[in-house]
């Protein structure tokens, strides 16, 4: 779109009916500002641009399937309103120039697609990535100018990177791919690139519940091949506000306490002969407890069954939500909470002698008792909780919560049914 051309179509009702599907009518508005500025941001840093498109892909929250994506189980989880958003204008220097508000992203030359350990852990080892493994499949690739800007919050198991990757997968199809590609093909190709080009081995949920939107239930038993299933929800959670808590605590430290789940479940499914708890069924586990009992650390068996029991779980939450149950969803992730605390062990911090996660869901328990629905949100051990509060307890709720862990600890998001999109 021509920059003089947006200047007046960002007033439009078509405009507004695009804000209201990504990001709801109260947020219009807003959104009206910030795309207006973010042009401005764009025109800085491309001072000769004439014309540019504009790209979004949104963060995303887990609600059901603590820890089970590693062990190649099901995940319930759903994209949300807060998103990263680029405008872009195609180039042909061969380069992809990604300047951002909060990151200092060197150019990536693309004569040279190969891996480079210099680039691990950095942006540009994902562009690179992302590159290469798009050029493997359209056998050609090119440049681009972005500027791009996020609130997925960092650090509350939102997927912050999982976003930008998805949306420079999608910016790639649509310059140098045609959009041949499908969106579980951009989620796939990030994954690629985090591992081999950023260096962290990570799973596919966050990456295609931002590529698909909506609600995603997501079964990896076919490591190869994950089956993706949108759910329609059709409106079922109008009557309540979807709320996280900063609860404080940093994950910096918290790698071996990630580490020891995996490891956990590993000794687990090695008994019998597996290599994941998706390949051994709860009846064989609990015919061999006695034995196990005798063997193992009590630990591992607890975190064995929350595997299997918040396996299952995944299936009523998608169930609930088919049948536009909300007292039977709210029951499962009350349950899917507790299994998370008493079995998976994930929510007390043996680091640490401020326990903000269990704090926030004492203090979520206290308010929400027979009315919403409360569980830890992510990894665990420190971070975030999320919570299905009634719209009426909602006020009530954020002061009680930031009295407590500060000013903007309490963040209402939403569902966002839209993957990620070329906006304009």
């Amino acid at each position: 779109m021509e920059i003089k051309n947006f200047k007046e179509y960002v007033w439009t009702d078509a405009f507004e009916t695009t804000l209201e599907k990504l990001y709801g009518p109260e947020q219009v508005e807003t959104q009206r500002i910030r795309y207006l500025n973010l042009l401005s941001r764009f025109q800085e840093v491309v001072p000769e641009v004439e014309d540019f498109d504009v790209f979004s892909a949104s963060g995303r929250i887990e609600v059901g399937g603590n820890h089970t994506d590693h062990q190649l189980g099901r995940v319930l989880a759903m994209a949300v309103d807060l998103d990263t958003l680029a405008f872009v204008r195609k180039n042909d220097d061969n380069v992809i120039r990604l300047v951002s508000k909060d990151y200092e992203i060197a150019p990536v030359v693309l004569d040279d697609l190969s891996i480079r350990e210099d680039e691990f852990y950095t942006t540009m080892g994902i562009i690179r990535g992302l590159a290469n493994y798009f050029k493997e499949i359209h056998g050609t690739v090119g440049g681009f100018d972005a500027y791009v800007e996020s609130n997925v919050l960092s650090g509350s198991g939102m997927s912050s990177s999982a976003s930008v990757e998805v949306l420079i997968a999608k910016i790639l199809d649509s310059y140098y791919g045609s959009d041949q590609l499908s969106v579980s093909d951009y989620a796939i190709l990030s994954q690629k690139a985090e591992n081999n080009y950023f260096n962290k081995p990570c799973g596919l949920m966050d990456q295609m519940v931002i590529a698909h939107g909506g609600f995603c239930a997501i079964d990896f038993y076919d490591k190869a091949n994950p089956k993706v299933e949108q759910i329609d929800s059709r409106g079922m959670l109008e009557d309540v506000d979807i709320c996280l808590v900063q609860s404080g605590g940093s994950h910096a430290d918290l790698s071996d306490d990630y580490a020891e789940i995996t490891k956990d479940c590993k000794v687990l499914s090695q008994y019998f002969n597996q290599e994941y708890l998706s390949r051994v069924s709860f009846e064989d586990f609990y015919q061999e407890l006695p034995k196990l009992h005798e063997s193992m650390d009590t630990r591992i068996l607890l975190r064995g069954y929350h595997f299997f029991k918040e396996n299952e779980r995944v299936l009523d939450l998608m169930q609930a939500l088919e049948n536009q149950d909300l007292p039977r969803f709210m029951d499962h992730i009350i349950a899917s909470g507790n299994s998370s605390y008493h079995y998976l062990q994930n929510v007390l911090n043996k680091r640490d002698n401020k326990q903000g996660l269990a704090l926030a869901l004492m203090l979520a328990e206290h308010h929400l008792e027979n009315r919403g629905a409360w569980r830890v949100h992510g990894g665990g051990f420190a971070g975030t909780i999320l919570m299905f509060v009634p719209k009426a307890k909602t006020k009530e709720l954020k002061q009680a919560y930031e009295n407590v862990f500060g000013l903007n600890s309490f963040i209402q998001i939403r569902l966002r049914e839209e993957g990620v999109i070329q906006v304009l």
